[in-house]
C-alpha cells in the first residue's frame, strides 16, 4: 500500500507542476497580447507628420492614375475606382479635410 500511497503523491506534484507552467504561459500569452495591441493603438493614436499626410495623398492620386488607365480591364478600373474612394473617405476622416 505504500507503493500506491508514493505513485498517487507523485502523480499529485506532476499535475500540480504542470497547472503552474500553464499558468505562466498562459501570463505570458496575455502579456504579449497587451504588448501588440499597445503598438497598434500608439501607431493609430500617434502624431501625423505633414510627410505621411504627402504620402498618402500621392497615394491617392497614384490609385486615380491606375483606376483611369485606358488598358486597364473595366473589372481592375471599378475595383480600383472603389478602393480610391476608401482611400480618399479614410483621408478625409484622419485629416478633417479633402485630399488635394
Amino acid at each position: 500500500m505504500s507503493d500506491d500511497k508514493a505513485r498517487n503523491h507523485s502523480i499529485e506534484q506532476s499535475d500540480s507542476g504542470k497547472r503552474g507552467g500553464c499558468l505562466w504561459l498562459t501570463l505570458l500569452g496575455l502579456g504579449f497580447i497587451v504588448l501588440v495591441f499597445g503598438i497598434i493603438i500608439y501607431a493609430i493614436t500617434r502624431e501625423q507628420t505633414a510627410d505621411i499626410q504627402a504620402n498618402e495623398q500621392r497615394a491617392i492620386q497614384a490609385c486615380w492614375v491606375k483606376a483611369n488607365d485606358p488598358s486597364a480591364t473595366p473589372t481592375s478600373r471599378s475595383f480600383a475606382t472603389d478602393s480610391c474612394k476608401e482611400m480618399e473617405k479614410q483621408f478625409r476622416l484622419k485629416y478633417n479635410r479633402e485630399p488635394e
